[in-house]
């Protein structure tokens, strides 16, 4: 099925394998020696990354209470001085036994290193700091091979280890960005808090799986993909919010279903896909273009909106909420970890719940941070991995339909589960859907009643070869203008709650910077949302022979995220 270009036969087999297993195994750990003068100024129980194999690290720690293959393999051992946490091992290798270690997550804090003083008298002052809404503190020393989680009381509670070499940011750039000032948690309700009378709500769910006719392979349903639709309108004003199990979606691709529908009275559609990658291939980056598939997923996205949009009923009270996890272990241990970067996460999870006139729920969305990959599926069975459940559950708990809106999730922002399977698929759907629980039992009725929608266009300049192949091997599917991609972000205002949304896979870093500029409770950064263009790196952190860079258009492709959403940010300030 590949056809010819003049970029050669060696840019286009790139393409086709570039998001494949292989590189993604590397992608899970960070990998290489050590660079620089000296050792590493603090070692791991005597383990260092990119040093010590894993016959060491057996030698040295004995077994470990679990292991098994996450893309890279994984390793735990009981934490010390932290009962009933666990510290990780990823190996630069996807086998027991081979390769050295890449990175380590550990909830054991070395004696010296407890507070965040003491970090600072050790180590000097960090490359990078950044203080989140629950006054937890992300650490940065990237040259000397560490990262540290601090909480609220300024004591040390993780530490990642990975082979030190470079500052990741450099002395030019922001050093400190403070959150602090942002809410998060409960809040004291307000006596006129609930929102206008005039508030819709309306919500619905369709089956978007792939009939045995899209795809050229036998395969299995595992749990169906589906589309998760709720519509909200005020006076003329209609917005639909679609949340699709899908890999992902293109402009071209959503650009359609938004046109019929505005003939319909839906003024904006904004469909982010949770990046399942136990689904089908939508996209085409592995060879296949499923056409047949896309245009049913198309049509039952429109019938999904629809449906909600027939279900319209007044709002009574609209509840927000939003927290940070727990940073122990350097991560949010057992849900998501950060394998590009490790220990920087953003552990914010996030709720708007539309109830009715009976108080019943209407719609829950949800939303956090976390690449869909906890499935090693490869293209014999397809699932729609923890959203699935964490929608399900949460649907059947609380008699609502639910909508996940994945995040910021570059760099690799993944999960943190034992092993790849069903089983723990389903135990972190499930833990979701309690956390997103127990965040319902503090969320407070919305302060407002804004209810506001803008979108801007937005152009990227491509420097990625792969990506200039994709276009002329699938010439039209990705809008641009010379030599840029055409795209496109939203700004939603609905009651306290705000959502900016970024067409593909935007590092944390960035994110920060966006959600350090909004006002909103909560303020959620919706990711792949009417588009995936890969990842959205910051100049500074842009490096050769990676992963990521090689799925990213371009250096430039971050910087015009940040400065596009700034702009709808203040534009959206009454």
């Amino acid at each position: 099925m590949l056809r010819s270009t003049s970029l050669g036969t060696t840019v286009l087999a790139l393409v086709l394998v570039s998001g494949g297993v292989a590189p993604r195994a590397l992608a899970q750990a960070v990998k290489g020696r050590p660079r620089g003068d000296g050792p590493a100024p603090l070692s791991y129980r005597g383990v260092v990354p990119g040093v010590t194999t894993a016959e060491e690290l057996r030698e040295k720690l004995g077994p470990p209470i679990h292991e098994a293959e996450w893309y890279a393999w994984k390793l735990l051992y009981p934490a010390e001085g932290a009962p009933g946490h666990f510290d990780a091992i990823h190996m630069q290798a996807s086998k027991a036994g081979e390769g050295t270690i890449g990175t380590i997550e550990a909830a054991s804090v070395p004696a010296g290193y407890e507070t965040l003083g003491a970090l600072r008298a050790r180590l000097g002052a960090p490359e990078y700091w950044l203080t989140l809404p629950s006054g937890q503190h992300i650490v940065d020393y990237s040259e000397k091979g560490l990262r540290f989680a601090v909480d609220a009381r300024d004591r040390t509670i993780g530490v990642a280890y990975f082979p030190n070499g470079d500052a990741r940011v450099h002395s030019g750039e922001r050093r400190r960005v403070d959150l602090s000032r942002l809410p998060e948690g409960p809040r004291e309700p307000l006596a006129d808090s609930a929102p206008a009378p005039d508030l819709l709500a309306g919500a619905a769910e369709v089956d978007i799986s792939p009939a045995p006719e899209h795809w050229p392979r036998e395969f299995r349903m595992v749990t169906p993909l589906r589309a998760r639709c709720a519509v909200f309108a005020r006076g003329d004003l209609r917005v639909a919010i679609a949340g699709a199990d899908l890999f992902g979606m293109l402009k071209s691709e959503i650009d359609p279903i938004a046109a019929r529908l505005r003939e319909q009275g839906i003024d904006h559609l904004l469909v982010s896909s949770s990046h399942d990658h136990a689904a089908p291939d939508s996209i085409g980056i592995y060879g296949f273009y499923p056409a047949d598939w896309v245009a049913a997923i198309q049509s039952g996205i429109e019938r999904g909106v629809l449906a909600a949009a027939a279900r319209l009923r007044p709002v009574e009270q609209l509840l927000v909420g939003a927290r940070d996890l727990p940073l122990t272990g350097a991560r949010v241990e057992g849900l998501f970890r950060n394998a590009r970067n490790p220990g920087i996460v953003d552990p914010q999870i996030a709720v708007v719940e539309a109830r009715g006139e009976d108080d019943r729920p209407i719609v829950t969305i949800v939303q956090f941070a976390c690449h869909v990959e906890g499935i090693a599926s490869g293209e014999s069975e397809f699932t729609a991995d923890f959203p699935g459940y964490l929608c399900d559950t949460l649907r059947e708990r609380r008699g609502a339909q639910a909508v996940f809106l994945n995040g910021a999730v570059g760099g690799m922002v993944s999960g943190d589960t034992r092993a790849r399977t069903h089983e723990e698929s389903l135990r972190m759907g499930t833990r979701l859907a309690d956390e997103i629980g127990a965040l319902l039992e503090i969320a407070t009725p919305s302060r407002t009643n804004g209810f506001a929608c803008r979108q801007k266009r937005l152009e990227i300049p491509v420097t990625n070869l792969k990506f200039i192949a994709f276009q002329r091997l699938h010439a039209g599917r990705r809008p641009e203008a010379r030599g840029r991609l055409i795209t496109e972000m939203f700004h939603l205002r609905l009651g306290d709650a705000e959502f900016l949304s970024v067409p593909g896979e935007l590092l944390p870093e960035v994110s920060f910077e966006l959600l350090e500029q909004m006002r909103g409770y909560p303020r959620m950064i919706v990711g792949l949302a009417n588009d995936q263009l890969g990842y959205l790196i910051p100049g500074y952190d842009f490096r050769l022979g990676v992963y990521e860079e090689s799925m990213s258009p371009g250096p430039a492709a971050a910087p015009l995220v940040k400065e596009c959403g700034l702009r709808l940010i203040d534009e959206a300030r009454p």
